[in-house]
């Protein structure tokens, strides 16, 4: 438990990821601080905590958002630690690979400087493995490890890599000489279940599916991380003094589209007719990218998933890893327990 009840701000404490942390710091006596950009989020927030059976006597909120400086030091105020989680991951990515960039790094700007100041022990920013392995090119047996970051002047590369790979950067040139101490943590593909009735971004590749709307996938494969170990590695990163300094990769397993399918087909069988029947060949994809920027974003994902290194977050952070069925069975359940699919 924690001691004498540390406070620990969560920005962008809305999101999918972050409300599963905000529900783990609170189950382990931690006091919680969250920002949002309303307060009709915050009572979103609030609901889905209570929902879950927690008590939000020490959860409070601060309403400010990543492009604005006001707010982020009354947000920080009295926080041993920060969990800097919010960043812009948009239903459609923008043409534009930097459009994201101004929100994502000026907002970790922010987040850092105002910490800083704060006097904050260490902050933990959610990061991703997007910000790890675009743009290195084919290189068989290749292990992408936390010294990796994707490159971003390869073509292809999308907005969302971009903008968490030049964050990511940013945040760490900024701590540099201010004693703050910072963490990123970088998950792949993040599944597993619904806090209230939001939807996240990834959870929508599993709705997409269940709700029959891609008969025919890429042929591409992904990490998966079930959320729960996202807000564990997040709350252990917080406070193991080794974890300081370091990058951690988050994936317990790689799949692909089919057999993302598959398993839920396997475990939800009235949805088995509705999951993805054929992979879509190569060169056609090729082909729709010279004309589709979408299509064009996905090119670096074709073929077999790259191979992370997680034996840090395994042996630092004591992260076992539930395995990708689980995350995905667990986002199936609750899109049909919401009935959002």
């Amino acid at each position: 438990m924690a001691g004498d009840m540390d406070r620990v701000l969560v920005t962008g404490a809305s999101g999918f990821i972050a409300r599963h942390i905000v529900l783990d710091l609170l189950r382990e006596g931690y006091a919680v601080r969250g920002t949002v950009r309303s307060q009709d989020a915050a009572a979103d927030v609030v609901a889905a905590v209570e929902g879950q059976g927690v008590s939000t006597e020490h959860l409070d909120f601060v309403p400010t958002d990543l492009t604005r400086d006001e707010g982020w030091d009354a947000a920080v105020a009295g926080c041993r630690f920060v969990i800097h989680a919010a960043s812009p991951f948009p239903a459609s990515l923008p043409k534009d690979r930097f459009a994201l960039v101004p929100a994502a790094r000026g907002g970790a700007l922010r987040v850092v400087e105002a910490a800083a100041r704060a006097g904050v022990e260490r902050l933990v920013m959610t990061s991703s493995v997007a910000a790890v392995y675009y743009g290195h090119g084919p290189a068989e047996g290749r292990v992408f490890s936390e010294r990796d970051f994707s490159d971003v002047d390869a073509p292809a590369i999308s907005a969302y890599a971009v903008s968490k790979t030049l964050a990511e950067q940013a945040a760490w040139e900024a701590v540099a000489g201010t004693g703050l101490q910072l963490v990123a943590i970088n998950p792949a593909l993040v599944l597993g279940p619904l806090i209230g009735g939001s939807v996240g971004t990834s959870a929508r590749i599993v709705q997409t599916m269940m709700r029959g709307w891609m008969p025919v996938v890429p042929d591409m494969a992904f990490g998966i991380v079930d959320v729960r170990d996202v807000a564990l590695a997040h709350r252990r990163a917080m406070t193991v003094p080794d974890a300081a300094g370091r990058r951690f990769i988050l994936s317990g397993g790689s799949r692909s589209l089919r057999q993302i399918g598959e398993a839920i087909g396997h475990d939800f069988p009235r949805y088995r007719r509705k999951m993805p029947r054929a992979t879509l060949p190569d060169l056609i994809l090729r082909v729709a990218a010279l004309a589709s920027s979408s299509a064009g974003q996905m090119l670096p994902e074709l073929g077999p998933a790259k191979q992370l290194d997680m034996e840090p977050a395994r042996k630092c952070l004591g992260v076992v890893f539930l395995p990708p069925e689980t995350a995905i069975h667990a986002t199936a359940a609750s899109l049909i327990g919401h009935g959002l699919c």
